[in-house]
């Protein structure tokens, strides 16, 4: 078992999770994508990729979360168009 610091692309929050070393056969050159679903690091949910030695090498985001996430960003630009005068 492999302990992976693991960092949210979305929030940036991090969580170290355990990650079995039998998960997939270690090939040289060979990736691996490992889904990490909501709450395991944070609120988001994306995909990691790994190589063999257990490095990260990239994130995806789902085009649900992509399309969430802007709904939440509109929500939020839209309430600043007022300004409140004390």
């Amino acid at each position: 078992m492999r302990k992976i610091l693991i960092v949210c692309p979305i929030c940036n929050k991090s969580k170290r999770i355990p990650v079995p070393e039998s998960i997939f056969h270690i090939e040289e050159g060979s990736l691996l994508k490992i889904p990490i679903k909501k709450n395991t690091i944070c609120s988001h949910e994306f995909i990691l990729i790994i190589d063999y030695n257990f490095s990260i090498r990239d994130y995806e985001i789902d085009k649900d979360e992509i399309k969430r996430i802007q709904q939440i960003k509109k929500k939020n630009e839209d309430l600043s168009i007022f300004d409140i005068v004390i």
